[in-house]
């Protein structure tokens, strides 16, 4: 017997299944939450410290310009979970892959942002009635506002912190500072571009956007 051939309207809905199915699953920029492989992963190729962990932290990185005067915003840093893990690796002093695996699998991740502040000849302004030869320490979080936004969306921040720089000679001299932000990974978006603005004491604001999609 000769089979019946199959209604085009039938084929037609198949089509339309899958196509509907395609538009309906995300496809997210970075994964999260970590599954055990993207742990593995991302911790062993921190633990390689070589050309290839300097590579992948390289777009994670966007470097600035040196302004004619006032305070240097040197450097903008994004930090998703899996860059944090390879990070972590990176760190480690005795890497040991599988306890790591089993310690982070229980962590909760953020999205961290790091803003580089570096002193210059004309930030902070020495006060005229002051002998010591000290550069004063600037109140950086009064300073500088760091505004993160998606489009039209403003991101906030679930904490702040600064972290003071010194020169490494051992006498204490601060040279900068960088302001670390975190965000709740569930306010942003993986599939959409992430732009940091910084809002400097002299007006003089440096703005960077990372494309999101070229991030694990």
């Amino acid at each position: 017997m000769k089979a019946n051939p199959r209604p085009r309207f039938a084929n037609f809905l198949t089509a339309l299944a899958i196509v509907t199915l395609v538009i309906a699953v995300p496809v997210l920029a970075y994964p999260y939450p970590l599954s055990s492989s993207d742990i593995r992963e991302a911790y062993l190729l921190g633990t390689r410290r070589d050309s290839l962990t300097t590579d992948f932290f390289a777009k994670y990185r966007h470097d600035l310009r040196v302004p004619r005067t006032g305070p240097w915003v040197s450097d903008v840093i994004v930090e998703t979970p899996y860059a944090q893990v390879v990070d972590i690796g990176q760190s480690d002093q005795n890497p040991d892959s599988q306890q790591a695996e089993i310690d982070l699998a229980k962590k909760s991740f953020q999205l961290i942002v790091r803003v580089g502040i570096n002193f210059t000849g004309t930030y902070p302004s020495l006060p005229t009635d002051h002998p010591a030869p000290r550069v004063p320490i600037p109140d950086f979080e009064k300073d500088f506002k760091v505004r993160t936004r998606q489009q039209d969306k403003k991101i906030e921040e679930s904490s702040l912190k600064t972290i003071l720089l010194d020169s490494g000679d051992g006498n204490g001299q601060i040279t900068g500072a960088v302001l670390e932000l975190t965000y709740r990974i569930e306010d942003i978006d993986p599939a959409e571009d992430l732009t940091i603005k910084v809002i400097t004491p002299d007006d003089q604001d440096v703005e960077t956007t990372f494309d999101l999609n070229s991030l694990k």
